[in-house]
């Protein structure tokens, strides 16, 4: 049997059942994406006046200085070494104190003669304190070559060969080098090895482009006198070394003074006992 056309419209019992749009939901929901949108407006505003504005003065405060930079302070008006004077023609050329502000080390250095006064020696002699610290160091190249730039125009071009002399201060570590600027010289760079409060490099040039012998280098080191607190701190023993000057010194004296005597005294005996025959 066919359903009559009345009832395909006759549906309002069908539509009663679904449920009905809420109104207070979608007020709801718009109050609070208005919400969320004015604090993200309110917060944008707040950043961009942080940002412009100027942030307060500060008070100003003295850094804190440790009482070592005191203690080095005072440490400074003694020079770590200072160079003897005697029978030299050119005087001894004190340089300033300086402090490597990497590691708080202070090295003084003195100089004697002048790379272009070729007719005379050229030295260089920096202490660095070494605070009491066994830290490896640089190479001893490495260290001629800031020397030789550090305010005094010059370079190393060349190293030759390297060895080991003693002075009074222990043994120090050689090597030969040719500083260059507006002419060359060839030299003899050193660095101590064996002092330990203290660390002592430098250089000897000789004279007309001779390179220095090692024995020269020897009495050069043996002329350094060191601050009275740098010598407490290495103790007596480490200044008496056996040095190269000193041992070439002995073992050249007595040699010559005997044979000249023994030469010169021979013929004058001779000649005193022929005149008494006669």
């Amino acid at each position: 049997m066919l359903p009559h056309p009345d009832d395909a419209f006759d549906r309002s019992d069908d539509f009663q059942d679904l449920p009905r749009p809420r109104p207070l939901g979608h007020l709801r929901l718009a109050a609070k994406l208005a919400a969320s949108a004015a604090l993200i407006a309110g917060l944008s505003l707040v950043a961009r006046d942080r940002a412009v504005a100027p942030e307060p003065p500060q008070s100003w405060s003295e850094p804190p200085r440790a009482a070592e930079g005191a203690r080095r302070a005072m440490a400074a008006t003694e020079p770590l070494l200072t160079l003897r004077d005697d029978a030299a023609e050119l005087p001894p050329q004190p340089g300033p104190t300086r402090w490597n502000s990497g590691n708080g080390q202070r090295e003084d250095s003195v100089s004697q003669g002048a790379f272009d006064m070729i007719e005379a020696p050229y030295l260089l002699l920096t202490a660095t304190d070494a605070g009491g610290r066994a830290e490896p160091g640089a190479s001893l190249f490495v260290t001629l070559v800031r020397r030789a730039a550090d305010g005094r125009g010059l370079s190393v071009i060349r190293t030759g060969e390297r060895g080991i002399v003693a002075t009074t201060l222990g043994s120090f570590e050689t090597v030969e080098a040719t500083l260059s600027a507006a002419g060359k010289r060839s030299c003899t760079g050193f660095r101590s090895l064996d002092l330990k409060a203290v660390a002592i490099d430098g250089w000897l040039c000789g004279i007309l482009g001779q390179a220095p012998e090692p024995r020269s280098v020897a009495c050069a080191i043996d002329r350094i006198t060191l601050a009275g607190r740098v010598t407490a701190a290495l103790g007596a023993d480490a200044l008496t070394g056996a040095s190269a000057c000193r041992i070439e010194e002995a073992a050249a004296v007595p040699g010559d003074s005997t044979g000249s005597i023994a030469v010169a005294e021979a013929p004058t005996k001779n000649n005193t006992a022929k005149t008494r025959r006669k």
